[in-house]
């Protein structure tokens, strides 16, 4: 099977290892059209997130060096050993099972989170536009997301965390530290901002968000929120309970000297939540009296007590039909061609049966109804053959192939 992956994620490496190899969006697009150009490369796909990076693309492994790929796109030596480690390469169905497994949830660090599905959605739509994808990878992304709705659908997660934001909130509620009245300014009006302040709304906090100056006009809060121009953040900070950023910029929104200078004289017990890679608060600012801060490694959520035996089987035995669906699909993928040579053998056999009484009607009339006769015979043909290919084992299909194939037509 022509599928190769490559990629690090939280099982693998913590969140200062992991955003060494974070890429933007633009950074994403670059890397994808790179790969896309070399050679034996048919199509790839890439993810990137707060927990994995990883890259899948449509190449056989006697042709193309995962690692050598790697080298192309990533911002440090992947030769560098004491990186190298921290990787993992998938092939074939191994790298199926893994990408069905990972869009229905079981791969996140918070089980049975519903943003990995979006962020896969989004990894295909960014690599089709940028014609990146071929059919193989098409059909193996959309058919993972289908895989992981139905999963959901099933509600095998529904005493789960939902996100690294209600994780923490459980965490901290968990702690003993109440939320009510709590004041709370959250960096960051992204997808998970707006997730972040509008869960601590529900608890009672009192919540500001920030937002960018040039795009103030443009930004819709939170309902219950007020706002803060981004630059103002350190005016507030002295007044703060709790501080949360989650921001896809590259660049951090809370410095220990800045952050230090704002709360001079200020003994408020403060806790500040980094929910970004690359990460958003400097790290040294946990060294602060007062002050404790949590990176998004600290927030995980496994299956429940009472969901590892049945529910958990449940699901593996799911994605593993799905996984064999999919092998079957692929087996089975040579074999299009032939179906519609088939179709288009039987149309016109027809039509050359049914000549003499064609002959009748008008020029344009005969080459209408013919176009018909042809298009119709075909589609049947063809739905007769999917099917078939859908209710029959692989070998009792090849050998249907192969007995029309035998039919001499015209």
């Amino acid at each position: 099977m022509d599928i190769q992956m490559a990629g690090i994620d939280h099982n693998t490496a913590g969140v200062k290892i992991r955003e060494c190899f974070s890429f933007t969006v633009s950074q994403t697009e670059r890397a994808l059209q790179e790969i896309h150009k070399q050679p034996g490369v048919r199509g790839c796909v890439l993810l990137s997130t707060c927990n994995r990076m990883e890259l899948y693309v449509s190449a056989a492994p006697a042709e193309v060096s995962m690692e050598a790929l790697l080298e192309k796109i990533l911002p440090v030596p992947f030769a560098d050993l004491s990186y190298r480690q921290y990787f993992i390469e998938r092939a074939g169905e191994e790298a199926v099972r893994h990408l069905f497994s990972l869009t229905a949830g079981f791969q996140s660090r918070i089980v049975g989170e519903g943003q990995i599905l979006t962020q896969v959605k989004d990894a295909l739509k960014r690599a089709r536009e940028l014609y990146c994808t071929d059919t193989l990878l098409e059909v193996l992304f959309r058919q993972a997301v289908t895989a992981g709705k139905e999963v959901r659908a099933k509600e095998l997660f529904t005493h789960t965390d939902s996100s690294a934001v209600h994780c923490a909130v459980a965490r901290l509620k968990a702690q003993g530290y109440p939320l009510r009245g709590k004041k709370c300014l959250v960096i960051g009006n992204g997808q998970m901002g707006k997730l972040a302040a509008e869960a601590l709304t529900d608890e009672g906090a009192s919540v500001t968000v920030t937002v960018r100056q040039y795009r103030s006009g443009m930004v819709e809060i939170p309902k219950g929120c007020s706002r803060i121009d981004y630059g103002e953040r350190y005016r507030l900070i002295p007044f703060c309970d709790l501080i949360l950023s989650a921001t896809v910029s590259p660049n951090l929104t809370i410095r220990k000297e800045p952050f230090a200078q704002a709360r001079k004289g200020n003994c408020r017990t403060q806790i500040l939540i980094d929910l970004a890679v690359p990460r958003d608060m400097e790290e040294e600012v946990a060294q602060l009296e007062g002050v404790t801060l949590y990176d998004i490694d600290a927030f995980q959520s496994g299956w429940k007590a009472d969901q590892t035996n049945g529910l958990q089987a449940e699901a593996a035995h799911f994605l593993a039909v799905k996984t064999a669906e999919f092998t079957d699909w692929y087996a089975c993928r040579d074999l299009v061609p032939r179906i519609q040579q088939i179709g288009r053998r039987a149309a016109e056999e027809i039509c050359w049966r049914m000549g003499r009484g064609l002959d009748q009607l008008p020029k344009k009339e005969q080459e209408r109804v013919t176009r018909m006769l042809n298009e119709s015979t075909q589609k049947v043909i063809d739905k007769m053959l999917y099917h078939l290919r859908d209710g029959l084992e692989r070998e009792e299909l090849h050998h249907c192939i192969e007995v029309l194939e035998k039919i001499r037509y015209g």
